[in-house]
């Protein structure tokens, strides 16, 4: 199979094409049948689906008043879930994660718009109307997010113990209203931009990556999101949302120095046509190390500015989003 990185497909129903895997590449829209029942083997608990598979819904929404972050994964043999709240004018963060091992049924198939729920979140789709709800004591959260045609999906390689592929699907500039609840006070944060992360496959059992996620606009309003990623799905899922204009980026290299949380991050596509620097208001952080699973992670948050070469004119942009260094075995 040959790896497209440079133009974007045609939209494809599935991942399948006559009982084999569609062709690495870069998909039109969102893919809608993710079965991996071919992948899965028997579903029992030495099986691919219980030791291999993983996927995800992650939703993403930052800004000046407020920044959210909410998922929900189902690792195959853990499930896990978590949700934070940063208001950077206060400096104020929240967080809430839970994990529990088996917690999705063998036949969980994990597409975009199946209902995802682990304890007090759920994930709930309808025809593209996005919902997420948190219920805990301390806060509780639901935010709407309208998703659009204008997502990209991407079949990448994997590698090691006959992994066959991992599939992502990314879409932002999303319009999306928050609802916050906190100490008996309801807070509205409407008309904002969000984006989500709808990923399913095979990944390696150890991954490495960075990845920033932004949502911003350029001096002259034009709204901007930008995903990038290193050492991740051979760097395929890099890409601009330039309005409703999407622009492969290609491979990027990340500079940033220890402590992570104090670092100046810096991003540049080594075509040259992208910079981003950030340096954080905050950070986040997990380190989790046992004998079958392994996570270990600094994702800061804050301001981030950049330039982007578009059409041979250098545009500057300015946003709020995060950036992360990531080590797991799963």
């Amino acid at each position: 199979m040959n790896v497209h990185q440079k133009k974007i497909l045609d939209s494809i129903p599935s991942l399948l094409s006559d009982q084999d895997l569609q062709d690495y590449g870069v998909y039109d829209n969102v893919v809608p049948n993710t079965s991996t029942n071919v992948w899965d083997g028997s579903k029992g608990w030495r099986s691919p689906r219980r030791w291999q598979r993983k996927s995800w819904i992650f939703l993403g929404a930052y800004s000046p008043d407020i920044f959210v972050g909410f998922a929900i994964v189902d690792a195959g043999f853990i499930g896990k879930a978590f949700c934070y709240v940063y208001f950077p004018q206060t400096n104020t963060f929240l967080e809430h994660g839970i994990d529990r091992p088996f917690a999705f049924d063998a036949n969980f198939e994990a597409n975009l718009d199946s209902y995802w729920q682990l304890g007090q979140y759920e994930i709930l789709t309808q025809k593209g109307q996005m919902q997420f709800n948190f219920k805990g004591k301390k806060f509780q959260i639901s935010v709407q997010c309208v998703n659009n045609e204008h997502g990209l999906s991407f079949i990448c390689p994997s590698s090691g113990g006959n992994r066959p592929f991992h599939f992502t699907y990314k879409n932002l500039l999303l319009p999306t209203n928050i609802q916050l609840k906190q100490n008996g006070e309801t807070k509205f944060f409407n008309d904002l931009y969000g984006g989500i992360d709808f990923s399913k496959g095979y990944p390696p059992k150890h991954t490495n990556w960075n990845w920033t996620s932004f949502l911003g606009k350029l001096e002259d309003g034009t709204p901007i999101g930008i995903n990038v990623v290193d050492q991740f799905n051979q760097n395929m899922e890099n890409i601009v949302w330039l309005g409703t204009e999407r622009i492969l980026i290609g491979n990027v290299s990340y500079q940033y120095n220890k402590p992570l949380s104090k670092s100046l991050w810096k991003v540049r596509s080594l075509n040259g046509d992208l910079e981003l620097s950030m340096q954080p208001n905050g950070s986040r952080k997990e380190n989790i190390n046992i004998k079958l699973l392994k996570s270990k992670f600094t994702q800061v948050f804050g301001q981030i500015n950049g330039k982007i070469r578009h059409q041979g004119t250098w545009k500057k942009f300015t946003g709020y989003g995060v950036m992360e260094e990531h080590e797991a075995i799963w």
